[in-house]
């Protein structure tokens, strides 16, 4: 044998080995082995905004009177592909096992509000893990932990911005949890209840909230939650004229309730915020002496309603309402607010012992809202949803309105307006043509160019491809 024949074959044997595992992989396995299966999508996203805003409309639109932000923007990204792998287990205590992988490409580090307003170079994307947990399955029984979906954010309208309605009526959240879920069957239909310890700070991408750095260098602002959050939940699913889709499947009416709190430990800190005025804020040194602990909560509910139904697996003809409403303080962990604005301070006093501090004590931002999603399908392969979604801070004196950084800006409220059209011509691939209209409601006005408002809006048409595997 010649040396370049044997360096052939060599070479050869070593790129057979990963496919030979993967063979291993794919192989049925027997009764107790642990199966594994490649899943998930390939997305292509055109987007373009009449605005500078970010591409996953997580914030607030700029106000209208800034030039610099009053130009369309046009951008192309495939960075939201998504790969999982779900595994079967053998069983265990008579229960089936079972664990879910996720993973994209959307990460692209801190992208609160990230670079270029929320875009990133393609060619820079970064993976980021979105879920990562086991489950143990006895016939009514489920224990899972990990980290996934909230069970508050479990009914996500069908938009071609996956995640849309967010700060604006749809909590949206994952997070490190364990949780038990019990299910039953009660007046011919199903009962399901739940409840979780969950990790206190863990929002869309773990965002940790309230971390702005104090002005002596050792002290922060920052969040220090001394509790989980506890969760909890019911759902009632039953089937009383027929259904209608609902993410391409046949949905029987059903109705939700959910809640959660946690407790969270604000420091002690001085530094450099804003006062509400006439024109634009005022930058003044604000403190907060004693550590204060504040409870954050929410409850929230759902109704999914067939308005023309079906009785089997055709969903031409079809149409569904979704509709879901909440109320809660400080929800920045949910992406219903900020982790600038999630809470504020309410003015004391001013030059305590002749220091120039202005003293406050901090309030978490109240909000309630919630979204209404119409569906309707022409045939199997073409349909269309609208979807719209509203946010509104209440309960915020303005007269003594202080913030804790120079960056602060909270809205008051926040809608967003969507018109989807959806072919899908076999079950693996998805187009998406999609209208969005985003306004932006803020406490304070600003002057700029001898134009004061306090408005921002931004238009957006996006397409979208999907190819499932």
């Amino acid at each position: 044998m010649s040396k370049k024949t044997f360096i052939i074959l060599v070479t050869l044997a070593v790129l057979a080995l990963p496919m030979a595992a993967m063979a291993a992989v794919s192989i049925p396995a027997k009764p107790g082995d642990i199966q594994f299966k490649l899943g998930g999508y390939v997305k292509m996203e055109v987007i373009w905004d009449s605005t500078q805003t970010n591409k996953w409309l997580y914030y607030g639109v700029g106000r209208n009177n800034n030039v610099n932000n009053q130009h369309g923007r046009l951008k192309f990204s495939a960075a939201n592909t998504r790969m999982n792998f779900t595994i079967k287990g053998p069983k265990v205590f008579g229960a089936k096992t079972s664990a879910f992988i996720e993973w994209d490409f959307d990460n692209a580090g801190n992208i609160f509000p990230g670079p270029a307003g929320g875009w990133y170079s393609e060619n820079k994307a970064r993976i980021g893990l979105r879920h990562a947990m086991f489950r143990l399955n006895w016939p009514e029984t489920e224990l899972m932990m990990g980290a996934y979906w909230s069970m508050l954010t479990e009914e996500v309208p069908e938009t071609a911005n996956f995640g849309a309605i967010t700060t604006a009526g749809a909590p949206f959240c994952r997070e490190p949890q364990i949780r038990l879920t019990q299910t039953a069957g009660v007046g011919g239909g199903k009962l399901t209840a739940s409840v979780a310890l969950a990790g206190a700070t863990n929002g869309l991408w773990g965002l940790q909230v309230n971390t702005t750095q104090a002005n002596n260098g050792n002290l922060y602002s920052g969040e220090s939650s001394e509790t989980p959050k506890l969760e909890g939940r019911l759902k009632y699913d039953i089937d009383l004229w027929g259904k209608a889709a609902y993410w391409g499947r046949p949905r029987p009416f059903s109705v939700r309730v959910g809640a959660m709190w946690y407790r969270e430990r604000f420091r002690a800190t001085q530094q450099n915020g804003r006062l509400f005025g006439q024109n634009g804020y005022i930058v003044v040194p604000v403190r907060q002496w004693d550590q204060q602990y504040m409870d954050h909560w929410m409850v929230e509910g759902s109704v999914f309603i067939p308005l023309i139904p079906t009785h089997s697996a055709n969903l031409a003809g079809t149409a569904s309402l979704l509709t879901q409403w909440f109320v809660g303080a400080g929800l920045e962990g949910y992406i219903e607010d900020t982790a600038n604005n999630g809470s504020f301070y309410n003015f004391d006093s001013w030059n305590v012992a002749g220091n120039g501090w202005f003293w406050g004590h901090r309030q978490l931002m109240n909000r309630f809202g919630g979204f209404v999603q119409l569906q309707y399908y022409f045939t199997n392969q073409w349909y269309m949803n609208a979807a719209w979604g509203m946010n509104r801070a209440f309960n915020v004196d303005r007269n003594g309105w202080m913030s804790d950084s120079v960056a602060n800006d909270p809205w008051k409220m926040n809608q967003h307006f969507y018109l989807t059209l959806w072919y899908r011509p076999i079950q693996a691939l998805k187009f998406g043509l999609e209208y969005t209209y985003v306004r932006t409601d803020y406490f304070q006005q600003i002057l700029r160019s001898s134009w004061k408002t306090d408005l921002g809006e931004n238009h957006r048409v996006m397409f979208s491809g999907q190819l499932y595997f």
